[in-house]
């Protein structure tokens, strides 16, 4: 080879390294851009969302994890706890999200919506120019989400409804049939998960359809056939040779038709007619009386049970709607009379062995018309209770409010340690009789509560006030055997005293006796000047405390001892007028001048 020849040679392997080491040199630059590029734009994004995203309109592109976090939480403060709303047949329903265990997941959600760093270049390019609406992430507890949705079912589902015709006022009034509705549970939970958190608009629910047997055809021929007609005149009840009318505008309430299977069934409530019927029959049957106990000749007597003979009530309701159809003319039915047992059956009666007297007690009081008045009338309304074993005595209930309508006139009463004129003042002699007698009768005491001040006229410790509705004496029927409370009242006269017995007949079970403690604690009365033109003037009594003691004994032996505790407050010394010493205050025109006198009114 020839020296030029290698010359060229080197030459042209010098020429190609050059080009080669330059396409390196431009490569090396060329990555260098694109790594420091790509660091730029990671650092630019870092956790960034998206820039374009929105949950649920809450725009939180181009924030941090923790910001789009926090905006997102704010946002939606409200909306979490917002009742779902949705809607099947015509009704609107509420969801609560506590209720149905539903929450939101704002970690998650702003996961979703692509926040969070990474080196993943497609990421990365996401961060710089994409982002779109996000569904929020929603935790569920499925326990509760279920009980939610069954009781949405409740609210929901409802029966398909046959047409009916009811009466208002003597007329028909036509009622068209419904579809029934049968909530989609499975998809009622969907619904209901996507629409949290709630917007405030309803969603519709999915829900089957059923639809009533009978169509309109039934309601129209009903109305045709039987509902016109009915209303259309009185009908007569024949039993044997005496009749009563029935008008339509007293049978209407209780009268229906409903379609069914293409026809109608009219109906009759029975019930609610029975007060027509107990009062309009009066004069067609006779009513059974139940066994009762008397008091004959000082002794307990059974009054023998008698049966009745009443209209057939199971024959009546048929027959009216037979001929409730009927033309002028024909609206005519026979019913008969059909035998009605006393619910309370004289071997019943006898059971009950009321045959002694197990306990009784006397009070006498001082003359006052009113008093003659009161504690005769409550006397009358207590006498000849009879309860059976287990049954409570209730005065109150008994007796009824003191009212002048219940046979009440006013008389004196305590309130607040004062003696005032109230209506039913001096039942509570009654009550303290009654309490005595139970409780020598050995009757479990339920209610009692003696009066505020003690009244020297009644056992002391040993006694009972009442007041409408709220202070009651009660005391339980635990004998075992039936008891009869009977009373017996003498009115009082200007010279002399009233008095009223109790006795409580049955079956004696204990011989009961009674003592007391001293008095003790005793209160000092004050002493009170009224000028109050309506001053009553009342006499000191000292107030105290007394434990009473009830014995229980069987064949001579005690058996147990009961207790309770009475605590008297003392009444005070009122005297109407001024203090000794006041100067006299210039009387008003037209006033009186107030009562001077120092005792209270008998």
């Amino acid at each position: 080879m020839g020296r030029n020849q290698l010359a060229g040679i080197i030459a042209a392997a010098g020429r190609s390294v050059g080009r080669t080491h330059l396409a390196g040199i431009i490569a090396a630059a060329g990555l260098g851009v694109l790594v420091l590029g790509y660091g730029l734009a990671f650092a630019l994004t870092g956790d960034k969302v998206p820039g374009d995203t929105t949950v649920l309109g809450i725009p939180v592109g181009g924030l941090s994890e923790k910001d789009a976090k926090a905006k997102l939480e704010a946002g939606l403060k409200d909306r979490v706890v917002l009742p779902i709303k949705v809607k099947a047949g015509g009704s609107t329903f509420q969801v609560k999200p506590a209720e149905a265990g539903l929450s939101l997941d704002v970690d998650a959600t702003v996961a979703d919506a692509g926040a969070g760093r990474s080196l993943n270049p497609a990421r990365i390019w996401n961060a710089m120019t994409g982002g779109d609406a996000v569904d929020p992430v929603v935790k569920k507890d499925d326990a509760k989400l279920k009980a939610a949705i069954d009781k949405l079912a409740t609210q929901v589902n409802r029966p398909a409804t046959e047409g009916t015709i009811t009466f208002e006022k003597a007329k028909a009034v036509q009622h068209p049939s419904a579809d029934g509705l049968q909530l989609d549970k499975a998809k009622a939970t969907e619904t209901v998960v996507s629409g949290f958190p709630s917007d405030g608009n309803p969603k519709d629910l999915a829900v089957g359809v059923t639809k009533p047997k009978a169509g309109t055809d039934a309601i129209d021929k009903a109305m045709a056939e039987y509902a016109v007609p009915a209303m259309s005149g009185p009908i007569r009840l024949t039993v044997g040779d005496k009749s009563v009318e029935l008008k339509p505008r007293e049978l209407a309430p209780a009268l229906k038709l409903v379609a069914k299977d293409g026809s109608f069934t009219p109906s009759l409530n029975a019930k609610m007619l029975e007060p027509l019927f107990a009062e309009r029959f009066k004069g067609l049957e006779t009513l059974p009386k139940d066994a009762s106990v008397a008091i004959v000749a000082g002794r307990p007597q059974v009054v023998p049970a008698v049966d009745g003979m009443v209209v057939a009530r199971d024959k009546v309701v048929p027959a009216i709607l037979s001929v409730l159809p009927k033309p002028k003319g024909e609206r005519r039915a026979a019913v008969g009379l059909a035998k009605s047992e006393a619910e309370v059956t004289t071997e019943a009666a006898t059971a009950l062995g009321i045959k002694e007297v197990m306990g009784e007690f006397t009070t006498k009081f001082p003359h006052a018309a009113y008093r003659n008045v009161n504690i005769g009338t409550a006397a009358h309304k207590i006498n000849g209770t009879l309860l059976k074993p287990g049954e409570t005595f209730s005065l109150n209930k008994i007796v009824g409010e003191r009212t002048k309508e219940n046979g009440f006139t006013e008389g004196n009463i305590i309130n607040g340690g004062k003696f005032v004129l109230d209506l039913g003042g001096g039942v509570s002699q009654s009550a303290t009789t009654t309490f005595n007698a139970a409780f020598f009768a050995g009757l479990k005491d339920v209610e009692h509560k003696a009066h505020s001040v003690y009244i020297s006229r009644y056992p002391v410790g040993r006694e009972a006030t009442v007041a409408w509705p709220s202070v009651d004496l009660k005391f339980l029927n635990d004998s075992g055997h039936g008891i009869l409370v009977q009373t017996l009242f003498t009115a009082s006269t200007p010279g002399s005293q009233g008095s009223i017995t109790v006795k409580i007949w049955g079956t004696k079970v204990w011989d009961v006796t009674a003592g007391a403690s001293a008095r003790t604690n005793p209160r000092a009365p004050g002493l009170v000047y009224n000028t109050a033109a309506d001053c009553r003037p009342q006499a000191p009594t000292g107030g105290f405390d007394i434990r009473i003691y009830r014995y229980f004994a069987k064949n001579g032996q005690r058996v147990k001892t009961e207790s309770f505790l009475t605590k008297y407050n003392a009444a005070d010394d009122i005297r109407c007028g001024p203090k000794p010493g006041t100067p006299p205050t210039p009387p008003t025109p037209g006033m009186t001048k107030p009562p001077t006198t120092t005792r209270p009114p008998s």
